[in-house]
């Protein structure tokens, strides 16, 4: 009997993530905002930024390209997209995320320069150097205080 109940109390949820652009991950989550994440579809990971983590520095929650014990920056990362709220990872403590505006929030973070990065470079494939994204995230970057992403990107 008591082994039919431990996997209920490992509280762990499987879901699939989506990203701006294009890639799917499977998420095993636990309860304490801990994601365990494998891409499963769309562009492969840079060869120097093979590890995975999710990132919620400020509003947007995304899913970043790292290096093998490195940390996120936030042009490496790209905000989850979402549907419902079954769709984002979940909060510390909580079943499911928060999906406002078919994108997974953090519902007590602010709007930061993390969010301009990911909203300005949201569809422009990975990375941060390609010709197209280098205006994009300078932009991001001088979001101001308090920060409002640029009219030219993708709005939260």
């Amino acid at each position: 009997m008591a082994s039919a109940l431990l996997p209920g109390c490992r509280r762990i949820s499987k879901r699939t993530l989506k990203d701006t652009e294009g890639r799917s991950f499977e998420a095993e989550c636990d309860r304490n905002g801990t994601c365990k994440l494998k891409q499963v579809a769309g562009p492969e990971a840079p060869a120097d930024k093979p590890a995975l983590a999710l990132s919620s520095e400020a509003r947007l929650v995304g899913v970043c390209n790292v290096s093998q014990g490195g940390t996120a920056a936030p042009g490496d990362c790209r905000a989850i997209e979402c549907s419902t709220d079954t769709d984002c990872p979940p909060a510390l403590g909580e079943k499911d995320g928060t999906c406002v505006n078919h994108l997974c929030i953090s519902p007590t973070g602010e709007q930061g320069v993390a969010d301009a990065v990911m909203m300005c470079l949201a569809g422009t494939g990975l990375g941060r150097t390609k010709p197209s994204q280098v205006g994009l995230y300078a932009m991001a970057l001088n979001c101001g205080n308090p920060c409002v992403v640029p009219k030219p990107c993708r709005q939260p």
